[in-house]
């Protein structure tokens, strides 16, 4: 079942050794950021670990530079026809987040660099993260035009408190690894998270994964709730896809300018 993962994509690398699946995403022309092949191939490598009796534990990361600089705009927007009639859980975003949430394995991420978008939403669904220094986050759904995804409503409250979750949703501004961690989205900031990744994954490569399975379970219960919230929100922006506060947001980051809302506001 886990024969010729790693020959999916050219832009992600699975490694199995010690019980321990690893998938590296490695576009560094775009920053990793992620094309609709993308999405579904890594919701397939997940949903065939999840299956395997030879994976404990997958650890999530990118490459040297990068973690995910999120969503590819252009190629979203050139495959935009071959979606019109999926339900809008459908579309490649929504299955890889659908997919990871449902992992029912210890999942780790370990992140550098850009981190903006989708990016950080699939953290809420990780069990540990770890950040290097330097990293840079962004949830920046708001500057696009577009709504939150993935269940963010619902666990980004729960992880940083409303407030906090406010002022990184409706602002959509960066924010720094240690601001992260005030925020409970990472477990530790480090020189080399992808080391510490691993480490932790060796810890529990030896536990028995029954047992595993059954704890993740007992600490986060709500996984009805999360994928009913994931399946509204895909609705919600779905229809925000069409808005023509996206279509400016998508138009100035393709001509490579600061879109203009002013245009959109009622007097």
């Amino acid at each position: 079942m886990l024969k010729n993962l790693d020959s999916l994509n050219p832009f992600i690398h699975v490694t199995i050794e010690n019980r321990i699946l690893t998938i590296k995403i490695d576009h560094p022309e775009q920053k990793n950021a992620l094309t609709g092949e993308m999405y579904n191939d890594i919701a397939k490598i997940l949903d065939a670990a999840d299956q395997s009796q030879q994976v404990n534990v997958v650890i999530l990361q990118g490459n040297e530079q990068d973690f995910t600089a999120g969503n590819d705009l252009k190629d979203f927007m050139s495959a935009a026809q071959k979606y019109v009639g999926l339900a809008a859980d459908a579309t490649p975003p929504f299955v890889f987040l659908k997919a990871i949430a449902r992992f029912s394995k210890p999942i780790i991420a370990a992140v550098r660099g850009c981190t903006i978008g989708v990016g950080v939403t699939m953290l809420f669904h990780c069990d540990m993260v770890y950040a290097h220094p330097d990293t840079e986050f962004q949830i920046p759904f708001v500057s696009l035009g577009l709504s939150v995804e993935g269940g963010t409503s619902l666990l980004f409250t729960e992880l940083a408190g409303y407030h906090m979750a406010a002022e990184l949703l409706l602002t959509g501004r960066k924010f720094s690894a240690e601001e992260a961690l005030k925020c409970r989205i990472i477990n530790q900031i480090c020189e080399q998270p992808e080391q510490l990744a691993l480490q932790r994954a060796q810890q529990m490569s030896q536990l028995p994964m029954t047992t595993l399975k059954i704890i993740k379970k007992q600490i986060r219960p709500e996984q009805d709730q999360i994928q009913n919230c994931i399946v509204q929100e895909a609705e919600v922006v779905a229809e925000r896809l069409t808005s023509p506060e996206m279509i400016e947001a998508v138009m100035a980051f393709l001509q490579k300018r600061k879109p203009d809302f002013n245009q959109f506001l009622q007097s």
